[in-house]
């Protein structure tokens, strides 16, 4: 019996992929632990900040990637934050303090994303990256957004954001590094879903 179930889920796992793929456009996943289906887009958007003191050719890099999570009909909808580097952080430069809030500007207004740890607010059983990145994320993060908040920051595709720590309160600005990708496959096949 639970053969056949795992047969079952392997198959739509791999249906999903093969459909995700195709169209570019968003990946589901069922969590088996909490029953939640997840839904992400295909690509992130990346974002980098040079550190020449340290490095000429070292980054550190930011990656946010929508996400909608379905609990029995219940939608949440986030923006994922995936935090990496390429500079020897603890040897050559100090470790980076953990972001608290994420500001991004829309329209030339900024919008202020409180951030959490993504195992705080992803179902149990997620335990990959959420977002394939081509730098291995050292820390995952997201803010609690709607549906409009996600539509208006993958329209705007800012060309900076901003990661200010708890503590200090300093804030780190963050370039558009590969203009490619956008949120514009994951939002309409997710909001005709939620009319």
């Amino acid at each position: 019996m639970h053969t056949r179930h795992t047969i079952a889920f392997a198959l739509l796992v791999v249906v999903g992929l093969l459909a995700g793929c195709a169209g570019g456009e968003r990946l589901e996943q069922l969590d088996e632990r909490s029953g939640a289906t997840i839904v992400r887009g295909s690509a992130v958007l990346v974002y980098a900040r040079t550190e020449p003191r340290f490095s000429r050719s070292a980054r550190d890099y930011v990656y946010l990637g929508p996400v909608e999570t379905n609990r029995q009909g219940a939608h949440e909808y986030f923006l994922w934050v995936g935090i990496a580097t390429t500079i020897d952080r603890g040897f050559i430069a100090p470790d980076a303090q953990e972001p608290r809030t994420l500001f991004v500007e829309v329209r030339g207004e900024p919008i202020e994303l409180p951030l959490r740890a993504w195992h705080d607010l992803a179902p149990a059983g997620v335990k990959t990256p959420m977002y394939p990145t081509t730098v291995p994320v050292r820390e995952e993060l997201a803010a609690r957004v709607t549906l409009q908040q996600l539509a208006l920051i993958g329209d705007a595709s800012p060309a900076s954001v901003s990661l200010a720590t708890g503590g200090s309160g300093t804030s780190r600005t963050f370039i558009r590094w590969d203009g490619a990708a956008s949120f514009e496959g994951f939002l309409p096949t997710v909001g005709d879903r939620t009319r």
